[in-house]
């Protein structure tokens, strides 16, 4: 199994943007060196303290140039016209080349009302803005030259300058949260972050099912096929015993768990599109039970080396490829603390699963 660290740019109290980045870049230096496979700083818009990291492929470029082995990944790129996907691709390109072919790109339609709504963008039209770009990234990465005619975007004959270094192209994968999200990714022969499994194993189980189940089964869309399903856990704190963990990693949980809920009762209220994301009341009751939240799904883990080995073994039998941890929000001193832990203690027997 691969695993993945991700950061927000989450600023604790008394602590400014200005040294949390700073603060991001040496954590990611320290995974690079103890062994994350990949790095990634999640794009969100408009946030003050929770996350603040609007500019991903900016920090990436930062750190590719302190680092030797780690590759890259947004947690995840918005596919919506600020970022054309031209563009995109153009960027994701040139850094590739510059970090010797350590890139990928990691996209997501948004499912935050903050973003939406500071761009103006209506909420119906995100996923098909999705889908175009999508279409217009992999034709750009997989043809000398290209075409597009849509809806949304109208590319005329040209070719991507420069082109990625890797062949046949850089590893693409879509945030999902929802089954259809699953689906759609496996359908372009895509991977797929599956993120948000705060509902239960049932429901993370559910979601990779409909990827394992659909992936292969049509040509991919770039016709390179990457099966690879990836899991968000969106709170990750590592210590010598859980109730230490706990002590650091709570404040972090509760907060993310509060912030999620509200965006996503209000973008379900506002559309149909997003009206599957109402299910997340129903964590409502025990948002501040920590043992609960722990125990109910792979979204928040914290406890001992032992326990995050325990379940990298549990989501591998299910299906899962890579983890994704976020360690973020708990103070540079114990976000350093856990990614040292992770690389010394959970990450060489993680990496061996399946191998």
């Amino acid at each position: 199994m691969k695993v993945a660290l991700m950061q927000e740019g989450q600023c604790p109290a008394g602590i400014t943007q200005v040294e949390r980045f700073a603060e991001m870049v040496d954590e990611a230096v320290l995974a690079d060196e103890v062994g994350f496979d990949t790095y990634g700083a999640g794009e969100q818009h408009f946030g003050k303290y929770i996350a603040t990291m609007a500019s991903p492929e900016t920090i990436h470029s930062f750190i590719a140039a302190r680092t030797s082995h780690i590759r890259f990944r947004a947690m995840s790129t918005n596919l919506l016209p600020f970022n054309h996907p031209i563009r995109l691709a153009e960027q994701l390109s040139t850094l590739d080349i510059l970090s010797g072919g350590r890139v990928e790109l990691g996209a997501a339609r948004s499912n935050n009302p903050w973003t939406l709504d500071g761009f103006g963008i209506p909420p119906d039209a995100t996923r098909e803005i999705r889908d175009e770009a999508l279409d217009i990234i992999l034709l750009a990465f997989t043809n000398d030259e290209f075409e597009y005619r849509g809806k949304i975007f109208n590319v005329p004959p040209r070719s991507l300058s420069p082109r990625p270094l890797q062949k046949p192209h850089l590893p693409v994968y879509l945030s999902a949260t929802g089954t259809e999200s699953h689906g759609y990714a496996a359908r372009l022969g895509i991977g797929v972050m599956t993120g948000n499994t705060i509902l239960g194993w049932e429901k993370a189980q559910s979601s990779i099912d409909t990827y394992k189940s659909a992936i292969g089964k049509t040509p991919p869309r770039s016709g390179h096929l990457l099966n690879r399903l990836a899991m968000f856990t969106t709170a990750a704190c590592c210590k010598a015993t859980k109730e230490e963990a706990k002590v650091h990693g709570g404040p972090v949980a509760f907060t993310w768990v509060e912030t999620v809920m509200k965006i996503y009762r209000d973008l379900s209220s506002r559309s149909e599109d997003y009206a599957y994301l109402g299910q997340f009341e129903q964590i409502k009751e025990h948002q501040t039970d920590l043992d609960y939240l722990i125990d109910c799904s792979p979204y928040i883990s914290m406890g001992t080396p032992d326990f995050f080995i325990e379940r990298a073994h549990k989501l591998h039998a299910m299906g899962v490829d890579e983890l994704i941890y976020r360690v973020d929000g708990m103070g540079h001193e114990e976000n350093m603390a856990t990614i040292a832990m992770l690389g010394k203690y959970v990450l060489p027997e993680v990496q061996a699963i399946g191998k």
